[in-house]
């Protein structure tokens, strides 16, 4: 091979070999005329290169290289193996990368990095000893500063390389060892290159290039981010926050103390794009995550550690990676994390877009995973939170989670048995999913059989002594039961379930859930997971009532005579007085009475609940809830009487207080609620009943000779002109403002009404210049009156009143009170007064004074004969007023009068006489040009009663 040949492929060979090593490749040059030299160079080499090549160019690629005693052996993906001889005799070298980033020297791992970044971390350490924990395992080797090696083709030794740049030259050598001069075949698999030397009859580097170079990679978007403008996973990261462990608790409580030096997450699978599709990667690509901050974009800051590559799948142009996120690698602010894929083919590195990664913390319990259904009905058991290391897991111990009368999570026949490891699983309630759902491995259980869990008898007898386990399968224990298995029947044994996983990419495993599971043993074989329904029986139909129509003793709402209980209670399952408790009531035979309604918002609270034991006679009259009178009796003998009675009194709330359901009223519901000692075998028994009270709460008729729906702008009116008491005054008697009812008023009826307490009239919040007082409020002649003299034609006052029920609720009403000024302003006759004459020029007002009633009667008028004011006979006879007090003034808002006062002369006058009436005016100087007119008003005052204004027009003319 001519010296420019060896050039070529020696060009070739660094261009490989250093041009596209830094992070993120870039083709940028055209080597097309050096490679067809190079494949001129394979044509003529002889015929087991040649048929390699063939073997490429036909679509099969390299499975493995091997060394052998006189060359290499090349396993091809046809199945076929082919061998290369070495040039000299010598010893063959092979050299490959592996998925871990070192060099390999015939299979065996170097301590060379092939790759620039980071090896993976190393496995986690392993558990401590009881107090003192493991340590966590140490980081892989890496490449210092991002160091790998690079073979030079020249030198025959690794150059040291960062970044893409040479840092150093070294002496480790990557050629083939050289034997008395004689050397082997030396072969380097770098992506999708493959590098001979010392192949026989040639004395050159060969090049074979095995499939097509990776240019680019992709991630495929589904998602979007909602906080950043890069896309997201589909699917989303969750990890656990923390485990447990038996020696980490606090030592006053023995409370588990959640650790939290761990990673895990769940497995998300993340796709990505190769271009070109048919570009060469195979079992040895690399595949790693490197992790930068969204406001520092700079390669300095590359980091490796939020995501992990778990495994990847190269197939038909796409990459399939299976990654997991370390969550103490995460951002404050999760908007700064995203992630670019780098592919490593060989030395080859690609780097993909970014992708924001963001992951949740979850929580984990075991639940029965037979019975749970995702999203709801969730059978979680009973969960354990302290240490056993910390307390003996004694009976008492278990007892804090598992009491004896608690309901058992699976029941099975007692000549058979139980496999747990069937039962069990991790769930999130956060994420109403099981773990292996969203995507956790390494889950794994333990159990185990507690020593002792003991019944209330004298005995105290032990229920674990009853069963056997074996890699949690439960049976009876037959060496303990030598005469039979039968007399485990009824026994409710408990076994303690450990559930653990492994940290990401790690063996070990942690604690992160432990519960016990609670056993019963049953004379037959129960249905799998399959309860049996409740016994809903209604005590009678539905009630309503009219709370009027209750009394103080009590009104019976139902009641349940011993044939009833027998018929409905017993009679429906099928067992009697006696035995019924066996079944029910739990160990201490219990049972439960509660009571609920619906408040204003909508909402169903509970008013009572009460736990009462068989056997117990149970009486309450409004000591549990107020209008509520409860007796029950249910009896464990088959020769005493049982007995449930309900009634309800005056003191019961209605819809003034809760929800008004359908116009029914207040709704309550009563439950007797006697649970099943085993759901699978009998349901929970409900004896139901339902009942409704009502209070309309209807306002008192208005008496139709006040009443108006609307008058001087306001509604809902009652409208008095006033009444005459020793003389006419704006008052008015509250009763007659309602129509009466059977001959009487509101005050008389009230007190023949049941149940109402008491009938109150008030003032509203606000109300001025009114009377009386508080005191008057609930008397039959309850009378309402201004406090001062009306000065408008109608006055609007809000009254309200209220209905106090036994029960302690209100029923409120209000309504106007308009009272109607009794007189009014007459209309005088204008006067006039020559304005440019000399001296002072006089005039009278007080015989325009005018004031009249609303029928238009005089009141008030000049009587000429006496040259004064006077009261008509209506208005001494019928109103029986006394002699009003009148004062005069000019209106000063009026634009004459203004004009006039603030421009007179010295010495001019314009005055009126604030008793008689007599005007003055007089001109100094000044020549009017045109008429003035001016208002002279006179406010007639009847004490207390009502203050009329008369205008009088005045007119200084200009004219004579």
């Amino acid at each position: 091979m001519n010296k420019k040949r060896k050039f070529i492929s020696i060009a070739l060979a660094s261009a490989l070999f250093l041009g596209i090593a830094s992070p993120t490749f870039v083709a940028c040059k055209d080597y097309d005329d050096d490679i067809n030299n190079l494949q001129r160079q394979i044509d003529e080499i002889n015929v087991t290169i040649k048929e390699l090549q063939e073997l490429i160019d036909a679509g099969y690629f390299i499975k493995s290289i091997t060394n052998t005693d006189n060359g290499i052996s090349i396993l091809m993906s046809n199945g076929k193996t082919y061998t290369l001889t070495n040039g000299q005799d010598g010893k063959s070298v092979v050299w490959t990368i592996g998925q871990d980033g070192y060099w390999y020297q015939d299979g065996v791992k170097t301590q060379y990095k092939a790759i620039g970044v980071d090896g993976k971390n190393g496995k986690d350490g392993e558990d401590g000893k009881d107090g003192e924990d493991g340590k966590d395992g140490q980081d892989g080797q890496n490449g210092k500063d991002g160091k790998y090696y690079v073979p030079n083709q020249e030198t025959g030794c690794f150059d040291i390389y960062q970044d893409g740049k040479l840092v150093s030259s070294t002496d480790i050598k990557w050629r083939g060892t050289e034997d008395e001069g004689k050397a082997g075949i030396t072969a380097v698999l770098n992506g999708n290159t493959l590098t001979l030397s010392g192949v026989k009859g040639e004395t050159d580097t060969v090049i074979i290039y095995i499939g097509k170079q990776l240019g680019s990679v992709a991630f495929v978007p589904e998602v979007m981010s909602s906080v950043v403008s890069y896309p997201t996973t589909t699917d989303e990261f969750y990890h656990l926050a923390t485990y447990l462990d038996e020696n980490k608790y606090n030592a006053a409580t023995k409370v588990f103390t959640p650790q939290s030096n761990w990673k895990k997450s769940n497995i998300v699978n993340m796709l990505y794009r190769l271009n070109p599709e048919d570009a060469y990667v195979d079992t040895l690509t690399i595949a790693t995550f490197l992790n930068r901050s969204v406001s520092t974009r700079a390669a300095a800051n590359d980091k490796f550690n939020l995501l992990s590559v778990e495994n990847n799948k190269f197939e038909n142009g796409i990459a399939s990676i299976n990654a997991t996120v370390d969550p103490s690698a995460l951002s404050t602010d999760s908007k700064n994390d995203i992630v670019a894929l780098q592919v490593w083919v060989g030395q080859n590195a690609v780097t993909s877009d970014y992708v924001h990664i963001t992951s949740s913390p979850i929580d984990v319990i075991l639940v029965d995973s037979i019975n749970t259904i995702v999203g709801s009905n969730v059978k979680e058991f009973y969960s354990r939170t302290k240490s056993i290391k910390g307390t003996p897991e004694n009976d008492a111990f278990i007892k804090q989670y598992v009491s004896l009368d608690a309901e058992a999570n699976f029941a099975f026949k007692y000549d058979e048995s139980i496999d747990l490891k069937e039962k069990v699983g991790l769930y999130s309630n956060i994420k109403e999913n099981y773990l292996a759902k969203l995507g956790f491995v390494g889950m794994s259980y333990e159990f185990s059989l507690p020593k002792e869990y003991n019944a209330t008898d004298e005995q105290k007898t032990n229920q674990q002594w009853f069963v056997e386990m074996t890699d949690g399968v439960v049976k009876a224990n037959a060496k303990n039961l030598v005469n039979g298995l039968t007399p485990a029947i009824g026994r409710t044994p408990v076994v303690r379930v450990d559930a653990y996983l492994t940290a990401n990419g790690g063996a070990n495993k942690y604690l992160v859930a432990s519960s016990y599971i609670k056993l019963s043993i049953e004379r037959t074989t129960p249905q799998p997971g399959v309860d049996k329904p409740d016994y809903n029986v209604n005590m009678s139909s539905a009630k309503e009532y009219e709370y009027h129509t209750l009394s103080g003793s009590g009104t019976l709402v139902v009641e349940m005579p011993w044939t009833d209980i027998n018929n409905k209670l017993y009679g429906l399952t099928g067992l009697n007085a006696k035995n019924f408790w066996d079944y029910y009531g739990g160990s201490s035979d219990t049972y439960a009475v509660q009571i609920s309604t619906i408040d204003k918002t909508n909402r169903e609270i509970s008013l009572l609940y009460q736990q009462i034991q068989a056997d117990q006679n149970w009486v309450t009259n409004n000591n549990g809830i107020p209008g509520v009178i409860f007796g029950i009796m249910l009896n464990k003998g088959e020769q005493t009487t049982s007995n449930i009675n309900l009634g309800i009194n005056n003191l019961i709330k209605t819809e003034n207080t809760y929800k008004d359901v359908n116009g029914k009223g207040a709704k309550y519901v009563v439950e007797i609620v006697i649970p099943s000692d085993n759901k699978k075998v009998y349901g929970d028994f409900r004896l139901v009943q339902e009942f409704y009270v009502r209070e309309d709460c209807k306002n008192f008729t208005y008496n139709p000779l006040y009443y108006y729906d609307n008058f001087a702008g306001a509604s809902n009116c009652i409208v008095v002109k006033g009444q005459l008491n020793t003389s006419w005054e704006m008052s008015s008697v509250v009763s007659e403002h309602f129509e009466k009812i059977n001959g009487k008023s509101v005050f008389q009826y009230y007190n023949t009404v049941n149940n109402v307490k008491s009938l109150e009239f008030q003032w509203k919040s606000g109300v001025t210049g009114v009377t009386p007082g508080a005191d008057q409020v609930q008397k039959a002649d309850f009378t309402v009156a201004l406090r001062q003299a009306m000065t408008k034609g109608t006055e609007v006052k809000n009254m309200t009143y209220k209905t106090v029920l036994v029960n302690g609720e209100e029923c409120n009403f209000n309504y106007n009170i308009v009272f109607v000024n009794p007189f009014k302003a007459g209309t005088g006759k204008t006067i006039s007064v020559y304005g440019n004459g000399i001296g002072e020029n006089i005039g009278e007002t007080m015989p325009q004074v005018l004031v009249m009633d609303n029928d238009n009667d005089i009141v008030y008028s000049y009587d000429v004969n006496a040259g004064s004011l006077a009261l008509s006979d209506k208005a001494t006879d019928d109103y029986k007023v006394a002699v009003p007090t009148v004062t005069y003034a000019f209106d000063d808002t009026e634009a004459d009068y203004k004009e006039l006062v603030n421009n007179m002369s010295q010495g001019s006058i314009l005055e009126v006489d604030a008793s008689s009436g007599v005007f003055t005016w007089k001109n100094e100087g000044a020549r009017l040009k045109r008429d003035y007119n001016l208002t002279v008003i006179a406010k007639v005052t009847f004490a207390n009663l009502s203050e009329v204004q008369c205008r009088i027009p005045v007119v200084l003319t200009a004219t004579k």
